[in-house]
């Protein structure tokens, strides 16, 4: 018994030991006000029951960084900041091609956009300086071909050609008074119809 109790008393005065040396070399924060405890960190991961990251929280180029991965570890999901501080967030397919995008701009203005297999934008929606809706689709070379609008003057809708250049637009003021446009090989309005 007495060697029992003796060995018990190493083991206690061991682990004694071991946690102030590893107290000692933890970089504790302080305990806030409300009693809750601050824990700083540089990435955290949480891991499913198979021991696969499944969300992690990091730092990419200094902006905080949100990203949720599926059972292949493939990112489908990431919230962060972009290079100038603005919110971003990528929903991404199961090969983890953002398809996806909703941000906000430098200047605070909201953005939507959609991509396809390659990463290419085919489609995007967003305010102007002004505050009014434009939407754009593009093709696979990343040139406009339609584009929906509506400004302080007027609402329309413009068809360009396969390089880009406008080839006709059909608008509305505000007096409600349609007009047609066609353009040249120039993008130079041509002949309009009202």
């Amino acid at each position: 018994m007495f060697r029992n109790n003796v060995c018990l008393a190493v083991l206690a005065l061991a682990a004694g030991l071991l946690g102030g040396l590893v107290g000692s070399h933890l970089k504790a924060a302080p305990a806030r006000a409300d009693n809750q405890a601050v824990l700083s960190t540089g990435e955290m991961r949480l891991v499913d029951d198979n021991g696969r990251t499944r969300l992690l929280l990091t730092l990419v180029r200094n902006k905080p960084r949100l990203l949720m991965l599926d059972e292949a570890g493939e990112y489908r999901l990431e919230i962060g900041l972009g290079e100038a501080g603005e919110p971003h967030i990528w929903l991404r397919d199961k090969e983890g091609a953002a398809k996806i995008q909703a941000a906000l701009n430098a200047q605070g203005r909201p953005a939507f956009r959609l991509a396809d297999q390659k990463g290419r934008e085919r489609a995007a929606l967003g305010l102007s300086a002004s505050g009014h809706p434009t939407m754009i689709f593009r093709d696979d070379q990343g040139r406009d071909r339609l584009a929906l609008w509506r400004d302080q003057k007027e609402s329309g809708l413009a068809l360009a050609l396969g390089q880009g250049r406008p080839l006709a637009a059909l608008s509305a003021g505000d007096d409600n008074h349609p007009r047609l446009t066609f353009f040249d090989d120039q993008g130079q309005a041509y002949r309009v119809i009202d």
